[in-house]
Formats: structure tokens, sequence, C-alpha cells
């Protein structure tokens, strides 16, 4: 309690004491900034009243080289200098005069004339004519005493009168000299500070403005600058400056200046004080020191810059599994050239002059174990394997294959010594036996989709050529396999495509079984057995087609012409007509069926889906033969039966987990059908990239 109080009286203490101490503080600023710009007004008017002077003495230099050259001059000298008649002194005082008139007249835009008189004359030499002395004396405010003056200084109107006393010129010859200086046009640079300046000339001083003479200035505000031409001085007061004046204007700015900082000091709490503590109590801080508050914010951003940096590898990763989908699509054919333009530039191995395309595929997948984390495996190690020898990328096919786009640096006997290094690499670390199909070499990158079919037509005779581990295109033989032998799985896919008739999926498989690139003749011998090739494939179409539709008669279609054709080119036009013939039947096979058979299957799996099933079980349940339902099947559920079953009962799994998330992964892989744990496993992680623990959070 006490020192709560202590601390309030503490906070009393100083919130009396800080509006003082900072007032002091602005008096103290008020003066100090006072006595500076005093100073420096000061040093201003000196520096102004030189720079001033400086062009006034420039006047006053040709003023009095004017007087000089008039001095000098012939018609000066011979007025006073040599003894005249009446007659002759009459002729040369009005040459002096002219001469003195056109003399003012030229400088008279100075803003200086000159005029003169003898002691001993009663004429004055002026600009009006030469005047009687006492006139002109009296017309210019002289003393009548003024001849026995040594020097004098009058102001009448806009004119100043300097006169001074030259002693004897020649002769005997006693001259007074009075200069007429017109304030407007010979202190035109001052004119409008004339009240400033003052001129002297012994004990005579004028003030150039309105002002009485100095006698009342003190001499400490004044700067004297010297005219040794006319044994005068020029003198420049300085003018008043209002002490007051200044303070309070400073005193004044000083207090708005502090005004607008205790203003911007509120702007700062309530904006940025008060937000920062209020964010930090909502993100957790609890405390009252703002320092510990913004240490705690600045914690959180870095942890939210953190996670930018993650987000920003995120999206930098999806544009790379971006640029891959592009590649792999364009690859496939699944997409044209126009929709990789936009990554050609960043994408070394389109830009290839020379590239050949390799797939790597494991020969027997149902004998494999753990295929998703050994295909990832083994495609880390070619990665490392190829990195620093030649450009390449790299295409993920599916679970059991992946593509190789390859620069094409190396001869084919080291590519093939280097690719069977790395298949047996592969088996001995991994357990995975690859069969690698390599194509011929391709420079345009619009022959990318052509080249990957080549590898994939080089991959259907895997089987032939089983104990070859790398199959170049050469190594397919022209007699005994392009020309009269097809795989079992083209086969399957023509059995597929024409009793689903699909008619565009047929010419596809035609093109791939005749190989069109490759029409030349072929010895009676390959015709007759490529002939009873294709007629067994048809038998077999026509024995499903029979399932299908017991009421069609095979002998319809005459299936012996097939045996009868004399050259390729007449074999592929009677094999395509039948089977052509074929696909319109079963186009015109009643489709009502398949919402039943649909409907069936699906109640069979709901029913049975947890118990060890096959297709042979679903076949006797439907009453149709194995090849038929597997053909039926695909058709009518859009997938083949095994995908199907194990991808319903993962989604089986999933719905389970939602209701018993305490089952164990045994107990659920029994009740959706699996015997062993580890194969659930195994498919779920094919099926889902992940394990099913890691993807409920369980333990396996």
């Amino acid at each position: 309690m006490k020192t709560i109080l202590k601390k309030e009286y503490w906070n009393k203490i100083s919130n009396k004491l800080i509006p003082i101490f900072v007032f002091l503080i602005i008096f103290l600023l008020t003066i100090y900034n006072t006595n500076k710009i005093l100073n420096q007004t000061q040093k201003e008017n000196l520096q102004k009243a030189e720079e001033l002077y400086q062009s006034i003495d420039k006047k006053l230099n040709f003023l009095n080289i004017t007087l000089y050259e008039l001095k000098t001059s012939s018609q000066f000298k011979a007025y006073f200098s040599e003894n005249s008649s009446i007659s002759e002194k009459r002729y040369k005082r009005i040459k002096l005069y002219e001469y003195l008139k056109k003399t003012n007249t030229i400088y008279n835009r100075l803003g200086f004339s000159i005029e003169f008189f003898e002691k001993n004359e009663n004429l004055v030499f002026s600009n009006l004519g030469v005047m009687d002395k006492t006139q002109y004396f009296k017309y210019n405010d002289f003393p009548e005493n003024l001849e026995e003056k040594q020097k004098f200084l009058n102001k009448v109107g806009e004119k100043i009168n300097f006169v001074f006393y030259q002693g004897s010129f020649e002769k005997n010859s006693n001259i007074y000299w009075i200069i007429s200086l017109d304030r407007e046009a010979f202190f035109s640079e001052i004119y409008f500070e004339l009240d400033n300046w003052y001129l002297t000339n012994g004990n005579f001083n004028i003030n150039l403005g309105k002002k009485p003479p100095f006698s009342d200035i003190i001499p400490e505000k004044m700067i004297k600058f010297k005219i040794s031409y006319f044994n005068g001085d020029f003198i420049y007061s300085f003018p008043k400056i209002n002490r007051v004046e200044i303070f309070s204007y400073e005193l004044f700015k000083l207090i708005v200046i502090a005004g607008i900082l205790y203003f911007l000091c509120y702007l700062l709490k309530l904006f940025i004080i008060e937000p920062v503590r209020s964010l930090a109590t909502k993100i957790g801080y609890s405390g009252k020191n703002i320092k510990q508050e913004v240490k705690f914010i600045e914690q959180k951003i870095e942890e939210i810059t953190l996670e930018n940096k993650n987000l920003e590898y995120t999206i930098s990763d999806m544009k790379v599994y971006q640029n891959r989908k592009k590649i792999k699509d364009f690859l496939l054919g699944l997409n044209n050239l126009e929709s990789i333009q936009d990554i050609i530039s960043n994408i070394p191995v389109l830009n290839l002059k020379n590239y050949r395309v390799l797939i790597l595929e494991i020969l027997d997948v149902e004998v494999t174990d753990n295929i998703y984390d050994k295909i990832k495996i083994s495609k880390e190690f070619v990665s490392k394997y190829f990195e620093e020898e030649v450009i390449y990328e790299i295409v993920d096919i599916d679970y059991k294959s992946i593509a190789i786009i390859l620069e094409d640096k190396l001869s084919e006997e080291e590519l093939e010594e280097v690719m069977i290094c790395l298949a047996n690499h592969c088996e001995r670390n991994f357990k995975l036996t690859f069969s690698i199909a390599i194509t011929k070499e391709y420079a345009k990158l619009n022959e990318m989709p052509r080249a990957y079919k080549e590898a994939k037509k080089i991959l259907d005779y895997k089987f032939v050529f089983k104990q070859k581990r790398v199959i170049f295109l050469k190594d397919l033989d022209e007699t005994q396999t392009k020309k009269y032998y097809y795989p079992i799985e083209i086969e399957a896919k023509l059995i597929t495509k024409t009793l689903n008739a699909n008619e565009i999926g047929i010419k596809r498989i035609l093109d791939e079984i005749f190989d069109e690139s490759n029409t030349a003749d072929i010895d009676k011998k390959h015709l007759k057995e490529f002939s009873g090739l294709l007629y067994n494939s048809l038998g077999r179409i026509l024995i499903q087609l029979k399932e299908m539709n017991s009421d069609i008669d095979p002998k319809i279609f005459s299936s012996e012409e097939i045996l009868r054709a004399n050259d390729l080119k007449e074999l592929r036009e009677k094999f395509e007509e039948k089977i052509l013939d074929v696909c319109k039947i079963a186009k015109e096979k009643d489709e009502d069926d398949n919402s039943d058979i649909k409907n069936k299957i699906e109640k069979y799996l709901e029913d049975n889906y947890h118990i060890d099933i096959s297709l042979d079980n679903l076949a006797d349940y439907l009453g149709h033969s194995f090849k038929y339902t597997s053909i039926l099947f695909k058709k009518v559920m859009g997938d083949n039966f095994k995908n199907y079953l194990n991808i319903y009962r993962i989604e089986k799994a999933k719905e389970i987990m939602a209701e018993n998330k305490d089952i164990k992964i045994k107990d659920l892989a029994e009740r959706i059908g699996y015997n062993s744990s580890n194969t659930f496993i195994r498919i779920f992680r094919k099926y889902e990239g992940v394990s099913p623990g890691k993807y409920f959070g369980l333990n396996e």
C-alpha cells in the first residue's frame, strides 16, 4: 500500500514539474534564438551595406575622373590660367560653359552634375548658365559667407550639394567646386533605405533620407565608409531591430512546435502505442511494459515472416510442380506445344538441340512391395546419377514408371552401359527390376510426344526381351517383331475398345499394330503368321461379343477373309472392316441394362467389401465370364475392378475412422476386407501418398 501511495505521490510531482521544465526549456531556447537572430541580422546588414557602398563608390570614382578631366581641359585652363582681354575673357567663358554643359548633359543620367566658381569673381558656372553668385547662393540655399568656409554640405529637395574649396589652381585662381548629387538617380541602389545613410563633410552631416543629422545616433550602431576623393564620409546607420517582436515571435514559434510535438505524441500513443499494446494483448501478452510488448510482437512477426518464407517455398514448389505437370501433359500428348510456351525459356531440357526419351518401368508390379517408396528413392538416385553429366528432366508417369528426357551426348554403347549400371544398382539396393526403353535421337521439340509413344511401344516388347534390361528401338527386329507381332497388352486394349464401341481408340490401336511408318512388303510366310494372329484376336473379340448378345452369330463376320489377304495393305483393310462391323453391333446393343448392372455391382460391393472378394466372384454373381465381366465393369464403373475396389475400401476406411477414432490399423484393415495390415498400408500409401497412420494419426 505504501509503495502504491509513494508511486502516486511521485506521479503528481512529475505531472507538475514536467510542464515547468518544458516552459523553462522553451524560454531559454527563445533567448538563444533571439540573440542568434540579432547577430545574424547585424552581420547581414553589414554585408549588405558594404555591397551597396561598393556600387556607390564606383560612381564616386567615375565622378572624380570626370572632375579631373574638367580641370585639365583646355577650356578650363584657358579661362582661369591665361591673361585675356575682356572680350577674349567673355569668349572663353562661353566656351567653358558650353564644355561644362556638355559634360553635365552626358553624365546627368548617372545622377550627378558639376558646377564651380572662382572666389574673386561674381559668377558661377552652373547647369542653368553662368549666373550671378549672390543669386546662385540664394537659389541653392547657400550661406552668404560660403567663401569663408573650406567645406559645405546641404540638401535642397532631391539634390545634395557637396561644396569644397580647391585652393589656388593656377596663377592665384581660387576655385570652389559644387558637386550636385540626385538622390534618386545617384543613390538608386539605396533609394529605399536612404534614411539609414548619412553624408559628412568635415563638421557638416546630412541624412540622405528624411531624418535629421545623426547627433542622436549611438556610434556603435553605425559604420563609416571613407570618401577619399572629396574629404568626406558615408555613414550607414543600422536599422533598429525590435527585440521584443523577435522574442515574441520565437516564443510563439517554439510554443507551436511544442504543441505539435505534444499532438504527435498523442497521435503516436493513440495510433501506435495503444494499438501495439492491444495487439500484444490479443496475441497473448499480458504485461504493461511497452518494450516487452514490442519485443513480443517482433517475435510474432518473426514467426509470421518464417511462415511467409515457408509459404514462398511452397509456392515455389507448386510452380515447379505445375511446370513438371505441363511437361508431363505435353510429353503424354495431352496438350499441344502452345501449352508450354511460357516455360520453354526457363526449362533447359526444352531447349536441347538433340535428345532421347527413356522410360524406366518396373518389370513385375505384383511381386514388388512398397513400390511408392522404392520408386521415389530410385528417382532421387537417377537425379544424382545424371545431374553433373547431362541436361535432363525426370517426369513421373505413374506409380510404376518414370520417363527421362535426356540430352543426347552419349553414344548408344555408352548410354546402354550407364543405364545397365543404374538398373543393377536399383535392383541391388532397392529390390526393383526395371525395363528401360530408349528411343532414337530427336531434334525438334514438337516431336517429344512422338518420342514418348516410341518408348512406350518399345516397352510393349519388354517380355520378348525379358533378359535384356535396356532396349533400344533398333533391338526390335524388323522381320521378327514389327512386321508380324504385337504384344498381348495391345490385343487386350483392342478388345476393350471394340466392345466399348470406341472407333477412335480402335483406329489408334490399329496404327500401333500395323505401324504405318513401315509399309514395306513382307514375305508370305510372315504375312500368313501375322494374319493368323489377327484372326485369333478377332475370334476372341467375337466370343466376348457372343456373351454380350447371344443372338449374334459370329459366322456372319466371315473372319476367314482375313487369312486370304495378299499383302499388308489388304490385310489392314479387311481386319479394320471386321473390327468396325463388330463395333457397330456392340454399339447397337441395348444399353438400358447398364444401369441395372451398375446397381448390381454397387450392391455386391456394399455387401461384400469387408471380405476377400475378386473379379471371379463378381463374374459368378453377374453370370458372365471373367473376361466379359472385366470389360463390362470398366465400361459401367469407369475403372478396372481392382482399382475401384481398393478406392472403395479406402473411402470406407475413412468413414469408419470418422466414427471411431480409437480403432487400430490392424482392426481397420480387417473390417474393410484386407487379411493383412501391411497390405492395407501398402495400398493406402499407393493411392493417398501417405501411410494410413500419418493420415489418421494412428499407431500402425
